[in-house]
């Protein structure tokens, strides 16, 4: 007889597994740790996924959904292109950096099990889309292309993220604040506007 499916428990595997994954390591973490955290039959563990791999994919695919949802959200309440940028860097961004865990697993684990390159495609388009409609009355901006936001998003974005990794397990004496604020400044540097 085929077991029913409890979300409680669901999530409970995902969370668990999702800081043994960011402590660990994804291939130092068995099965057998994710038992002992969870206090749940092994069983149990295979009852919602087949395999460690898929505890892993699911972590990411589902957390990455519930950014990007987030990010839908933080840019359609705004209006003005700037304000958008703007929510993003002071709304959205705080946002990710507060979950380590998938900060961890995202920088360890991206080649493998992220799809990291279609995750920055996604959100340097719809950050291209912003820096064009902000510069287009602005010839100074004709070297933004895509492919130049695109790098500029991968060495912001991961920068950021290793940086507050870097913060949190040293006694580096910066925060998340000032990470936050040198990106807002670099931006509106180099793109002589105010957010």
């Amino acid at each position: 007889m085929a077991r029913l499916k409890d979300e409680n428990k669901r999530a409970l595997i995902l969370e668990s597994s999702k800081m043994l994954f960011s402590q660990k390591g994804f291939f130092n973490t068995s099965i057998a740790d994710i038992v002992k955290q969870t206090n749940l039959p092994v069983g149990s563990i295979y009852t919602y996924f087949p395999s460690k791999d898929e505890i892993m994919r699911s972590i990411v695919e589902e957390g990455w959904q519930d950014l990007y949802q987030r990010l839908l959200l933080t840019v359609s309440s705004q209006e003005s292109d700037e304000s958008k940028l703007k929510a993003i860097i002071e709304k959205f961004l705080p946002e990710i950096l507060k979950d380590v865990d998938l900060i961890n697993i995202l920088l360890s684990e991206a080649i493998a099990f992220t799809k990291i390159e279609e995750k920055i495609e996604v959100l340097s388009e719809m950050i291209f889309g912003l820096i064009k409609n902000i510069a287009k009355n602005n010839t100074r901006f004709k070297k933004f292309d895509r492919r130049f936001i695109q790098t500029a998003l991968m060495v912001f974005f991961l920068g950021i993220l290793n940086a507050v990794r870097l913060t949190r397990l040293s006694s580096v004496e910066i925060r998340e604040t000032d990470i936050i604020n040198f990106l807002k400044q670099s931006i509106e540097n180099s793109m002589n506007i105010t957010l």
